[in-house]
Formats: structure tokens, sequence, C-alpha cells
């Protein structure tokens, strides 16, 4: 299985020289490049600072008297009601490892009613475009989704020309190839997260963009089931390299990254190292003017951490009775359809699946393999207010073949400013 990610590997990392050998062919101009609307998209796309300021509208905004600087609030206030059929252990979102299996003690729950307004957020953006000036935007966001309602920080970011510094997506977050879900969770499947990052992004022509980036693992991921002394360290950031490809109805998007993880026993312990590696490839492709189909698949080795659905369940790699670290091979497939059937009125569908190839070492309840699926119907107003119905469901099964599913129906309501 490992020759397989090491051949996608392998063609990522000489795809962007076949993209760029071909551009000289391409006749794309600025004026008809895919610029997908923003009511199509769950998160916005992130601009540096240069490109974002190419069009100085910024509507909303205000002059900071006195300075060189234009100041806009924005967000959303969402409200979501919910009902849960087979007693997910999390109110609030639909993950793959919240979905009780057979031998746990939530297993065969009842089901319950849930409301919350946890997912509503706020943001800050401050822009400065002066003559002989760098361009600079700082953007800071915030929400509510914590246990109390506390508030959370999302994104914490400075864009200075070409460079994108703080915390926002990784760099191989490609927010573009998912449909637009209302489970906070939507996009089980999808390849990113945030972290705090050094990024340079560059357009290399009118059609395709290069970046690079070193970011933080904020979760190494290690399993350490025989409590050996240490813990999971880390030595070197991650490095990122991603390349866009968009044209009139579409964009292609191409990203690798390596890393390392590393364990530090101290005095006492066990110390070892291995390599982290993964490759994403997604996209997304416009059918007329009412449809369009996503698509995001990824895989590596050591790299399950990055898999949303597998966020914060040691799934990068496990350290065996001997201290050696152990990889986990993994693979992740994400598709989705957006169809509209009237001016303010369309439905999204999305299914998720993701792999890993865990050692028998694992824990017998850690998520092995499983699969979510969203379809709602969303109606939108006008710019400012929408409601949606969406119906959710989902399997997991844990390295011990024990298997679940689960499935809810959710509603919202939502304000954006």
């Amino acid at each position: 299985m490992k020759n397989y990610y090491m051949l996608l590997l392998s063609l990522l990392v000489l795809a962007p020289t076949t993209l760029l050998a071909q551009e000289a062919a391409l006749t794309d101009s600025i004026t008809n490049q895919l610029v997908i609307p923003n009511k199509d998209l769950k998160e916005s796309v992130l601009q540096t600072a240069r490109e974002r300021l190419v069009n100085d509208d910024f509507p909303g905004s205000w002059p900071m008297f006195g300075t060189e600087l234009r100041m806009k609030i924005g967000g959303y206030l969402k409200v979501d009601f919910l009902y849960d059929f087979d007693g997910s252990t999390d109110k609030n979102q639909f993950l793959m490892s919240t979905i009780p299996v057979e031998g746990q003690p939530t297993y065969g729950n009842e089901g319950y009613v849930s409301f919350f307004a946890k997912e509503t957020r706020v943001n800050v953006d401050i822009r400065r475009d002066a003559v002989d000036k760098i361009p600079l935007e700082a953007f800071i966001e915030g929400d509510f989704f914590t246990t109390g309602n506390q508030f959370r920080l999302r994104h914490a970011y400075i864009t200075a020309g070409d460079f994108i510094i703080g915390q926002t997506w990784t760099t191989l977050s490609f927010l573009e190839s998912m449909a637009a879900m209302i489970d906070f969770a939507a996009g089980d499947a999808l390849f990113g997260g945030r972290s705090v990052q050094v990024r340079y992004q560059k357009p290399l022509s009118t059609s395709v963009k290069f970046y690079v980036g070193l970011e933080y693992q904020s979760s190494l991921g290690i399993e350490n089931s025989n409590a050996l002394p240490g813990q999971a360290n880390i030595q070197l950031p991650l490095l990122a390299l991603r390349l866009d490809k968009r044209w009139k109805t579409g964009v292609l998007f191409l990203g690798t990254s390596i890393a390392q993880l590393r364990w530090d026993g101290g005095s006492n312990g066990p110390k070892d190292a291995i390599p982290q590696l993964s490759a994403v490839i997604a996209g997304r492709q416009y059918i007329g003017k009412n449809n369009y189909f996503t698509f995001n698949v990824s895989a590596g080795d050591a790299y399950g951490e990055n898999i949303i659905a597998f966020a914060g369940s040691e799934a990068n790699a496990v350290l065996n009775q001997n201290g050696e670290l152990e990889s986990i091979p993994g693979l992740s497939a994400m598709v989705g359809f957006m169809h509209r059937w009237a001016p303010g009125l369309e439905s999204n569908f999305n299914y998720a699946y993701g792999w890993l190839d865990a050692p028998d070492t694992r824990a017998p309840f850690a998520l092995k393999r499983g699969g979510v699926g969203h379809v709602n119907l969303v109606y939108i107003f006008d710019n400012n207010f929408s409601i949606a119905t969406e119906y959710i469901w989902g399997a997991q099964r844990t390295a011990n073949d024990a298997y679940g599913d689960a499935s809810r129906i959710q509603m919202m309501a939502k304000f954006d400013f």
C-alpha cells in the first residue's frame, strides 16, 4: 500500500511541471477566470493583501480617520436545531468518531433534541493600500464553538504583499473542493485545518498560482498505549507545496507536504523519529450556471491527524512496546454536488470516507474507517438571510471491527453581516 502513496506523491511533484509547460498554449485571461460566488462557499478563499487590494472595492468598510487604514466588521449569526436519531455523542456536530459502536456503553443510546447558536462568528478586517507602501491586511475571527459557549480564536493573521503570517487555514486546505453544508463538521474527509504558519503565494500567470508554507503541527497524533515514558515533540515545521490551476468553469488543486514525527523519551525513555508524507488532489467544476461538482482525495503515511475526521484520535503513528514508531498509512476521499433549483433555492450533497491502515497494536475502539453523507435544501432570501434543512447519516468501524451507524436532521437560520 505504501508504494501507492509514494506513486501519488511523485505524480503530484511532477504535475506542476507539466502544467507550467502547457501554460504557454493557454489563452485564459483575467476577465474569464473562474470567480466562485461567495454564496457557493462556506469559508472565504484566502488571498494575499496584494491580490485582494488589486480591487479597491471594500464594501461595508469605513476609514480609520487620521490613518491610511479602512476597517470592516463582519461575520454571521447562525442558530441550529437538530434531532439525532441514534444518540451520537456530540450534540453540536456530526463526526464519524462520535458514532457509538457495538461494545461501547453509549451503543443503543436514545435520540435527542439539541438547539444551539455557538457557530456564530465575528471578524474584523483591516486593510491598508497606500501609495509607495507594501499592501497590508490584518484579519481576526472567532466563534463560540466550545464547551460553555466561550469565545474561540479561529483566524488571526497578517497579509503583507505576497506573504501570509499567522493562524489560518493550512496551505493544503482546499475549501472550494466541498459543497456547502450546514453541519459544522461537514467535510469529514477534508484534508486540512488551521495552524500558525508563514506562507508565500504568488500567481505564476493569469491561471496558475504557486504556494509554499511552513506550518506548526499542533497535534502530532502518536498513540502510546504501552505508557512508555516521554512525549511527542517537534523539531521541524511542516513544509507544504501547492499549485492551483483555474479555467473558465473550474479549478484544480495539487499539493504535497512533508514533516517529522518524533518521540522524545527524555533520559530514560525511547527516542525515535519517522517522516510524515501526504499528497492531495482536489477540485471544483461548474456544469452550466446551476450545478457544480467537487472532489478531494488525499493519501499519505503517518498523516491521519490532517484529515478532519481523524483529528485528535492519535491517528499518525503508534509507539510500540519496543519504543519504535509505527506509522499509520491513510487515505481519504470526498465528493460533492450542488444543484440550484431556482434563484435562491438549492440543494447540496456531500459524501466523505476515510481509511486508516493501523497496526494491530492500536487501541481497540480507535476509529479505523468510516463515512458520512449530507444532503440539504437551502433557501436564500437575500444576501443577509437564509434557512436550510439537512439530513446527515454516517457509520464507523473501529480497530476491533466493532460497527456503528447514526443519522440526524438539522435545521438552521443564518443572518450574514
